[in-house]
Protein backbone atom coordinates (compact mmCIF):
# COMPACT_ATOMS: atom_id res chain seq x y z
CA UNK A 1 0.00 0.00 0.00
CA UNK A 2 1.51 3.48 -0.69
CA UNK A 3 2.48 5.61 1.77
CA UNK A 4 0.13 8.42 1.26
CA UNK A 5 -2.86 5.72 1.05
CA UNK A 6 -1.58 4.63 4.46
CA UNK A 7 -0.98 8.16 6.12
CA UNK A 8 -4.72 9.11 5.15
CA UNK A 9 -6.84 5.78 6.62
CA UNK A 10 -4.41 6.88 10.10
CA UNK A 11 -5.51 10.13 10.02
CA UNK A 12 -9.22 9.36 9.16
CA UNK A 13 -8.65 6.49 11.65
CA UNK A 14 -7.51 9.07 13.95
CA UNK A 15 -10.10 11.57 13.65
CA UNK A 16 -12.90 8.92 13.71
CA UNK A 17 -11.25 7.96 17.64
CA UNK A 18 -11.50 11.57 18.61
CA UNK A 19 -15.20 12.06 17.31
CA UNK A 20 -16.30 8.33 19.15
CA UNK A 21 -14.06 10.00 22.32
CA UNK A 22 -15.56 13.24 22.25
CA UNK A 23 -19.28 12.35 21.55
CA UNK A 24 -18.70 9.19 23.80
CA UNK A 25 -18.30 12.06 27.14
CA UNK A 26 -20.67 13.72 26.11
CA UNK A 27 -23.14 10.88 26.39
CA UNK A 28 -21.61 10.28 29.68
CA UNK A 29 -24.43 10.98 32.27
CA UNK A 30 -23.11 14.15 34.80
CA UNK A 31 -23.20 15.45 38.21
CA UNK A 32 -22.81 19.29 37.67
CA UNK A 33 -26.57 20.12 37.66
CA UNK A 34 -27.24 19.05 33.94
CA UNK A 35 -30.27 17.43 33.14
CA UNK A 36 -28.31 14.27 32.54
CA UNK A 37 -28.15 14.15 36.38
CA UNK A 38 -31.89 14.35 36.92
CA UNK A 39 -31.93 11.16 34.40
CA UNK A 40 -29.02 9.31 36.33
CA UNK A 41 -30.95 10.19 39.85
CA UNK A 42 -34.39 8.72 38.44
CA UNK A 43 -32.49 5.90 37.06
CA UNK A 44 -31.27 5.01 40.45
CA UNK A 45 -34.24 5.83 42.31
CA UNK A 46 -35.88 3.37 39.99
CA UNK A 47 -33.20 0.64 40.49
CA UNK A 48 -33.66 0.76 44.09
CA UNK A 49 -37.43 0.35 43.87
CA UNK A 50 -36.85 -3.34 41.89
CA UNK A 51 -34.31 -4.22 44.62
CA UNK A 52 -35.42 -3.29 48.03
CA UNK A 53 -38.72 -4.81 48.33
CA UNK A 54 -36.98 -8.06 47.09
CA UNK A 55 -34.07 -7.43 50.05
CA UNK A 56 -36.57 -7.06 52.17
CA UNK A 57 -39.18 -9.76 51.54
CA UNK A 58 -35.59 -12.16 51.82
CA UNK A 59 -35.08 -10.77 55.11
CA UNK A 60 -38.59 -11.64 56.10
CA UNK A 61 -39.68 -8.11 57.17
CA UNK A 62 -43.16 -6.54 56.49
CA UNK A 63 -42.46 -3.35 55.10
CA UNK A 64 -40.02 -0.55 53.46
CA UNK A 65 -38.59 2.16 56.19
CA UNK A 66 -38.49 4.63 53.81
CA UNK A 67 -37.52 5.07 49.80
CA UNK A 68 -37.08 8.59 48.76
CA UNK A 69 -35.11 11.23 47.17
CA UNK A 70 -32.85 13.14 50.36
CA UNK A 71 -30.80 16.23 50.39
CA UNK A 72 -27.22 16.28 50.91
CA UNK A 73 -27.00 19.65 51.87
CA UNK A 74 -29.57 19.28 54.77
CA UNK A 75 -31.00 23.29 53.62
CA UNK A 76 -34.35 23.44 55.14
CA UNK A 77 -35.40 25.53 52.22
CA UNK A 78 -36.64 22.88 49.61
CA UNK A 79 -35.70 24.91 46.70
CA UNK A 80 -31.91 25.27 48.29
CA UNK A 81 -32.07 21.30 49.42
CA UNK A 82 -33.08 20.06 46.43
CA UNK A 83 -29.40 21.38 44.46
CA UNK A 84 -27.63 18.11 45.59
CA UNK A 85 -29.70 14.81 46.40
CA UNK A 86 -29.51 11.02 46.54
CA UNK A 87 -31.84 8.51 46.66
CA UNK A 88 -31.92 6.25 50.44
CA UNK A 89 -34.09 3.24 50.61
CA UNK A 90 -34.45 1.24 54.15
CA UNK A 91 -35.87 -0.94 56.21
CA UNK A 92 -34.68 -2.55 59.42
CA UNK A 93 -36.25 -5.05 62.70
CA UNK A 94 -35.68 -5.59 65.87
CA UNK A 95 -34.07 -9.12 65.93
CA UNK A 96 -36.19 -10.90 68.36
CA UNK A 97 -33.46 -13.54 69.09
CA UNK A 98 -33.02 -14.09 65.75
CA UNK A 99 -29.68 -14.79 64.33
CA UNK A 100 -28.12 -11.22 62.42
CA UNK A 101 -25.46 -13.64 60.60
CA UNK A 102 -28.80 -15.78 59.13
CA UNK A 103 -30.32 -12.85 58.27
CA UNK A 104 -27.62 -11.65 56.36
CA UNK A 105 -27.07 -14.58 54.48
CA UNK A 106 -30.28 -14.51 53.34
CA UNK A 107 -30.38 -10.68 52.09
CA UNK A 108 -26.67 -11.74 50.60
CA UNK A 109 -28.11 -14.61 48.57
CA UNK A 110 -30.82 -12.14 47.36
CA UNK A 111 -28.81 -9.49 46.44
CA UNK A 112 -26.40 -11.35 44.88
CA UNK A 113 -28.97 -13.19 42.59
CA UNK A 114 -29.86 -9.53 41.32
CA UNK A 115 -26.34 -8.55 40.46
CA UNK A 116 -25.04 -7.32 43.75
CA UNK A 117 -21.20 -7.65 44.02
CA UNK A 118 -20.07 -7.94 47.53
CA UNK A 119 -17.93 -5.81 49.15
CA UNK A 120 -15.30 -6.21 51.84
CA UNK A 121 -14.78 -4.46 54.78
CA UNK A 122 -16.80 -3.80 58.41
CA UNK A 123 -17.92 -0.13 58.14
CA UNK A 124 -16.93 3.01 59.96
CA UNK A 125 -18.44 1.60 63.06
CA UNK A 126 -17.51 -2.31 63.19
CA UNK A 127 -21.13 -3.04 62.79
CA UNK A 128 -21.54 -3.98 58.86
CA UNK A 129 -22.47 -7.55 58.30
CA UNK A 130 -22.51 -7.56 54.85
CA UNK A 131 -21.82 -4.69 52.03
CA UNK A 132 -22.05 -4.79 48.12
CA UNK A 133 -22.34 -2.77 45.05
CA UNK A 134 -24.54 -2.18 42.00
CA UNK A 135 -23.44 -0.12 39.38
CA UNK A 136 -23.50 3.24 41.48
CA UNK A 137 -25.61 1.88 44.26
CA UNK A 138 -24.57 0.70 48.02
CA UNK A 139 -26.05 -1.80 49.81
CA UNK A 140 -25.51 -2.24 53.58
CA UNK A 141 -26.24 -4.28 56.04
CA UNK A 142 -25.59 -3.64 59.73
CA UNK A 143 -26.56 -5.37 63.53
CA UNK A 144 -26.83 -2.51 65.93
CA UNK A 145 -26.23 -3.08 69.41
CA UNK A 146 -25.51 0.04 70.88
CA UNK A 147 -27.70 1.50 73.25
CA UNK A 148 -29.70 -2.00 74.54
CA UNK A 149 -30.68 -2.51 70.78
CA UNK A 150 -30.66 -5.59 68.77
CA UNK A 151 -31.23 -4.66 65.65
CA UNK A 152 -30.34 -5.35 61.74
CA UNK A 153 -31.21 -2.37 58.98
CA UNK A 154 -30.36 -2.67 55.74
CA UNK A 155 -30.15 0.57 53.27
CA UNK A 156 -29.52 1.26 49.47
CA UNK A 157 -27.94 4.54 48.60
CA UNK A 158 -26.63 6.64 45.66
CA UNK A 159 -24.34 8.85 44.99
CA UNK A 160 -25.24 12.69 45.45
CA UNK A 161 -25.64 14.09 42.54
CA UNK A 162 -25.97 18.56 41.78
CA UNK A 163 -29.40 19.13 40.20
CA UNK A 164 -30.53 21.64 37.57
CA UNK A 165 -32.15 24.74 38.66
CA UNK A 166 -36.28 23.74 39.79
CA UNK A 167 -35.34 20.52 40.57
CA UNK A 168 -37.51 18.85 43.48
CA UNK A 169 -37.52 16.02 44.96
CA UNK A 170 -39.02 12.86 45.11
CA UNK A 171 -40.46 10.30 47.30
CA UNK A 172 -41.48 6.76 46.28
CA UNK A 173 -44.90 5.21 46.74
CA UNK A 174 -43.83 2.50 47.87
CA UNK A 175 -42.45 5.01 50.77
CA UNK A 176 -44.83 5.08 53.64
CA UNK A 177 -44.50 8.57 53.79
CA UNK A 178 -45.73 8.90 50.40
CA UNK A 179 -48.48 11.77 49.45
CA UNK A 180 -48.07 13.27 53.19
CA UNK A 181 -47.42 16.95 52.85
CA UNK A 182 -44.49 17.72 53.25
CA UNK A 183 -42.86 20.97 50.99
CA UNK A 184 -39.58 18.67 50.40
CA UNK A 185 -41.57 16.65 48.01
CA UNK A 186 -44.26 19.47 46.63
CA UNK A 187 -45.03 16.76 43.78
CA UNK A 188 -45.84 13.59 46.02
CA UNK A 189 -49.11 13.03 45.49
CA UNK A 190 -49.89 13.18 41.79
CA UNK A 191 -52.99 11.65 41.14
CA UNK A 192 -54.68 14.60 43.63
CA UNK A 193 -52.96 17.28 42.57
CA UNK A 194 -53.39 16.78 38.82
CA UNK A 195 -57.18 16.21 39.83
CA UNK A 196 -57.28 19.49 41.99
CA UNK A 197 -58.79 17.56 45.15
Amino acid sequence: MPRRHLLNRTAISITALTVALTLGGCMNPGSDGTPDAEERSAAQGRQIEEDLPLLVEAAGWQGIGALAEKSCLGDPDPAAASRETKWIGSASRDLDGADPSELAASIAQQAEDLGWTPQEGKGPHGDRIYGAAKDELTLVVNHTTSGGADAVALSIHSPCLEMPEGHTMTRSELDPMYGSSDPMYPNDDRSTSTTGN
